[in-house]
């Protein structure tokens, strides 16, 4: 009889680890998740801000310009996250003028994830990347009357199409 109690006990213990492993686990799959949906949510919200930066000024004319100070886009801080967070935004961020969006690609492979693309749509299909300048600092967006123009280092954004 003694011997039957050890062996209830024993299957009940197994069976009581198998399921907070299994609970464990399970919360783990959640958080990683949920860190991967954040990290391409980053990379939605800079998308959108360019976005719009653009739409304003392909809207509003000729001469209109836009400048993106480092506080609204700062693309030390999106190379520097692959440091703290062991994710990062690929840069640079392609503005695809054929399909009429910004491409940015977020790469979540450290943490055993995958490559994002997120992509936002844009208005025109006439932007063009220049080199900053003294007038046009970093980042700069102006329209000229027939092109949008986009003042970055071709490592941050890239015009492709």
């Amino acid at each position: 009889m003694k011997a039957q109690i050890s062996i209830e006990v024993a299957l009940m213990t197994g069976i009581a680890i198998l399921v907070i492993v299994s609970m464990v686990n399970l919360q783990f799959e959640r958080f990683h998740s949920a860190r991967e949906v954040g990290e391409a949510g980053e990379a939605k919200m800079v998308g959108t801000l360019l976005a719009s930066a653009i739409n304003n000024v392909y809207a509003n004319g000729e001469g209109f310009q836009i400048h993106l100070s480092q506080a609204q886009l700062n693309f030390t801080q999106l190379g520097e996250s692959t440091r703290r967070y062991g994710l990062g935004v690929s840069l640079p961020i392609i503005v695809n003028n054929s399909a009429r969006s910004i491409v940015i690609a977020k790469n979540t492979s450290k943490t055993g994830g995958e490559l994002w693309n997120v992509t936002v749509p844009i208005v025109t299909d006439n932007v063009v990347r220049l080199d900053p300048s003294t007038d046009y600092p970093e980042v700069t967006i102006r329209n000229n009357g027939t092109h949008v123009l986009i003042y970055a280092q071709e490592g941050h954004i890239t015009t492709v199409g």
